[in-house]
């Protein structure tokens, strides 16, 4: 019979490798309180690289996949609207909305659309595939 193992969660601190820049994240991390080894723990893991992410986004000055849910809601347009809208794949959106970073291109124009009214209007009138919003 195995013994289960007895772990403990204390502030760990990595530096994370984001498109050649460095990050310092301190978070929780999962360690095995027998040899003082860090444990691989999926949920801590990833909200650990989440914190580099989001330093990586603050630097570089990148949308949020908050911001573009946020802006979603509140122009009620759903994931395949805002996409047609834009003229990307859905799926392009979706992975926006998951985490990942959007391209140069892609993120100047999500924060040009979320910053000024007029160019959403503009981009929909140039639209013939997006039904009209309840804004």
């Amino acid at each position: 019979m195995t013994m289960d193992r007895q772990y403990a969660v204390k502030a760990h601190t990595n530096i994370f490798l984001i498109r050649g820049r460095e990050y310092e994240v301190t978070a929780p991390a999962k360690f095995d309180r027998i040899t003082g080894e860090l444990v691989d723990d999926k949920k801590l893991d990833d909200a650990a690289v989440e914190l580099a992410n989001e330093k990586y986004r603050q630097d570089m000055d990148i949308i949020s996949p908050e911001e573009i849910k946020k802006y979603r809601a509140n122009t009620n347009l759903s994931q395949r609207d805002l996409a047609s809208l834009m003229g990307w794949c859905p799926t392009t959106l979706a992975l926006y909305e998951k985490g990942a970073f959007p391209s140069e291109a892609n993120n100047k124009a999500l924060k040009a659309l979320i910053i000024d009214r007029q160019i959403w209007r503009d981009i929909y009138k140039a639209s013939r595939n997006v039904r009209m919003p309840q804004a």
